[in-house]
């Protein structure tokens, strides 16, 4: 077997595209082989063997290299669609048409509730490597919502409609989780104006149960935007 890179070019055009290929024959023989391209517009009729290679990972490797350099998914150059990496194929850099975009969207309407179910039991099961979370929170770190995600989403929440069985589970999930914690909870000293007496209550949320007032109110108290909450003061 050999292994070998190559260069396909359009000559209409000028447009190229770069691969690897593993073929019984020798690799200047291999003349009908000019890429598993997607693009019906690239026609190729020139072929250049750019290295040989003696197993397919060197070749691959070297494709990956060349990729990288040339940034062929973002090149207008190239016909190449896609990147390829050491964990398969990238398309960083390229975009949907709109009509890619609403076949997608269409797609995913129709989706079966057996499959949605499907699709949820694997997600649950599915387990993360350290690397992997690692690169999803690099992804993640410094993004910020547009002020048009953040209204969706506040629209979003406020239409969700959760059942009698999830806010069972949320209930029971959150029950006494941070109550009265040491580790999350900061004490906070109240003087009431009426009687002078000072109470020093373990968390905010004591504090307004206490007193009788929202936990929003006490919270604004210690951060003084509010000077008095039910008769109550900051000491």
């Amino acid at each position: 077997m050999n292994h070998y890179t190559y260069l396909s070019t359009d000559p209409t055009d000028g447009r190229m595209y770069i691969g690897s290929r593993s073929c019984v024959c020798e690799p200047v023989k291999d003349i009908n082989y000019f890429g598993s391209f997607k693009d019906k517009t690239f026609k190729p009729q020139i072929k250049k063997i750019l290295k040989t290679f003696n197993t397919r990972k060197e070749a691959f490797k070297h494709e990956i290299y060349l990729h990288y350099v040339l940034d062929v998914s973002a090149n207008p150059l190239f016909a190449n669609r896609a990147r390829a990496t050491t964990t398969g194929f990238t398309w960083a850099g390229q975009k949907h048409t709109q009509e890619t975009k609403e076949k997608i969207k269409k797609s995913c309407q129709n989706v079966s509730i057996e499959r949605r179910i499907k699709m949820s039991e694997a997600a649950k099961n599915r387990v993360l490597t350290k690397e992997h979370r690692l690169k999803l929170l690099q992804a993640n770190t410094g993004k910020r919502h547009s002020e048009e995600t953040k209204e969706k989403i506040r629209v979003s929440a406020l239409n969700r409609k959760l059942s009698k069985e999830t806010k069972a589970k949320i209930s029971q999930h959150n029950t006494g989780k941070w109550v009265n914690r040491p580790d999350q909870s900061k004490p906070i000293t109240l003087r009431n104006l009426s009687t002078n007496e000072i109470k020093i209550f373990p968390s905010q949320k004591e504090a307004a149960r206490c007193i009788q007032a929202h936990q929003a109110s006490i919270n604004r108290l210690a951060t003084r935007k509010q000077n008095t909450c039910k008769g109550w003061v900051l000491n």
